[in-house]
């Protein structure tokens, strides 16, 4: 089906900012199961040229800078996405623990290298005080890592509650673990912490989810967000997905942006402004179906 993204970011200065560099990282990614048909981004005020590149990641950075003074800055994405309606891959339960750490010592292709580097700790994820116990009973329970990173996430998803108030884009994974409170970002975070304190490559995954309101009940412009979740690696099969927020796999309702090794490597927006002094930030999403009938996915928490 075919998805359409508006991403919108809207920055206010209580004063007046006399120039401001930006970097984007909110272009929906081709993927196997998704195609980003087209991407329009508009800023305002207008640059004199947006810059794009890949990084090392295959993520699809812009760059902008704003040479003249202003008091505002507001910058769109409207992007339109076509996800394939294939059925997930079926977990490879039957690799074990040992053998894929074999597997991966032994290969070096792009993914087994960026798997080697999502084995580390990075700036958001490090060792959790106090998960060790967890680490422990999940390595018990699983003899693969696809069994441990589903138990994980349903773990989360049973233990943790979602609190849009609770935290921000600097909150530290030890603090949402401590909590068991959080968003989407630190329930990613504190699941990357504990699979790689287990050994299992993961890595953080930026997009957007596709939410409906009940039947009979308009859905609210601009109450869509961006979304994160987890994802492993297991060598000679790819990668798998696995939401903690929904404690699902995501499907075809699912739009992937980015991926790296924490929010880091992935924010929407960052840059350097000179002057303004305190701003407001306002950001508006909507993921709206362009094509097809509507369904409701029961279940899901507020992402």
């Amino acid at each position: 089906m075919k998805l359409q993204i508006r991403h919108e970011t809207r920055y206010e200065y209580a004063g007046t900012v006399s120039h401001s560099v930006n970097q984007l990282c909110i272009v929906p990614r081709d993927t196997s199961y998704q195609q980003c048909l087209n991407n329009a981004l508009q800023v305002e005020p207008a640059p004199e040229k947006i810059f794009t590149w890949q990084d090392n990641f295959g993520n699809t950075l812009a760059h902008f800078s704003i040479e003249e003074s202003h008091d505002q800055c507001v910058v769109e994405s409207v992007s339109l996405v076509e996800t394939r309606d294939e059925s997930m891959p079926e977990l490879p339960r039957h690799v074990t623990f040992d053998e894929s750490r074999q597997l991966l010592a032994l290969q070096f292709e792009d993914n087994d290298l960026l798997a080697r580097m999502c084995l580390l700790p990075s700036q958001h994820v490090t060792r959790l005080d106090g998960s060790q116990t967890l680490v422990n009973e999940l390595l018990e329970e699983c003899d693969s890592a696809a069994c441990f990173a589903e138990q994980l996430m349903t773990r989360i998803f049973d233990e943790f509650d979602y609190d849009p108030g609770f935290s921000t884009v600097v909150t530290t994974g030890q603090k949402a673990w401590d909590a068991k409170r959080g968003v989407c970002q630190d329930f990613a975070h504190v699941a990357l912490a504990i699979l790689r304190e287990a050994g299992i490559p993961a890595r953080y995954v930026s997009g957007y989810l596709e939410t409906l309101p009940p039947p009979g009940q308009k859905k609210l412009q601009g109450s869509d967000a961006s979304h994160a979740w987890f994802s492993i690696y297991c060598p000679e099969q790819g990668w798998f997905d696995f939401d903690p927020t929904n404690n699902k796999r995501p499907d075809q309702q699912y739009v992937t942006t980015a991926w790296g090794r924490d929010y880091a490597d992935v924010a929407p927006l960052k840059g350097v402004v000179y002057g303004g002094g305190s701003q407001a930030i306002t950001v508006s999403v909507d993921v709206n179906r362009v094509d097809g009938a509507l369904y409701v996915a029961s279940g899901q928490k507020q992402a």
